[in-house]
């Protein structure tokens, strides 16, 4: 597919387009030169403008609540929307065994190519530029945010709920695969298995799929 549609819904033209190819080439198709260090820049950049725009928009938070907004924004999840929302899937170089994995394992290389992406526009072009594609691209995100919101991720709700009846707390096993972080837990009989691009996305991600559970059959 052609990387100027890309560069369309990016609201971006790359002046080396070789950094965007970069950006897209997952290490399951070239070991040795793919998307890992880009991945790397991205995710400072990324975490340090949206840290300036709330510092700025709400200059009399504390430290801890300006943190979990921010975590709030950056989460794998919604940065899995965002390259939903641009298709990205579709221009990912990805070897074949990868190509046929589950949607849900692609979810952490689509975060990963996020923030390679936007490391490949900080070298392309400069902090501003940089700057703007994360604006725009978390433009909703950013206007939603409301220092009065609800920010605990699942693991800390899924805590507090078996702390509330006295259960066990689970204990998280997660493990470095191919393409992320698999993290596995067992409430009871039942054991609960998620992805993410980090480890902490990755236990994130299992505790959410517990809580559903949970709150689905107490319903």
């Amino acid at each position: 597919m052609s990387l100027k549609k890309l560069q369309t819904k990016l609201k971006y033209e790359f002046k080396n387009i070789e950094l965007l190819k970069l950006a897209l080439t997952h290490k399951s198709s070239n070991n040795s030169l793919n998307n890992e260090r880009l991945e790397f820049l991205g995710d400072s950049i990324l975490n340090s403008v949206i840290s300036i725009f709330l510092f700025k928009k709400f200059p009399s938070e504390k430290e801890g609540l300006l943190t979990m907004m921010r975590s709030h924004i950056v989460k794998g999840e919604t940065l899995t929307s965002k390259a939903n929302e641009i298709g990205l899937i579709d221009f990912i170089q990805l070897s074949k065994g990868t190509a046929n994995l589950s949607k849900n394992r692609k979810n952490s290389i689509l975060e990963g190519s996020i923030e390679s992406i936007i490391g490949a526009v900080f070298l392309d072009s400069s902090w501003d530029g940089a700057n703007d594609l994360i604006l725009s691209l978390f433009k909703k995100e950013l206007s939603l945010i409301e220092s009065n919101q609800e920010f605990r991720d699942s693991k800390t709700e899924l805590q507090e709920l078996l702390q509330s009846k006295k259960y066990e707390l689970p204990k998280y096993i997660t493990k470095e695969s191919v393409d992320g972080f698999n993290s596995f837990i067992k409430l009871g009989n039942k054991s609960y298995e998620a992805y993410g691009n980090s480890k902490r996305q990755a236990e994130i991600a299992v505790a959410k799929v517990a809580l559903e559970n949970l709150k689905s059959h107490n319903a």
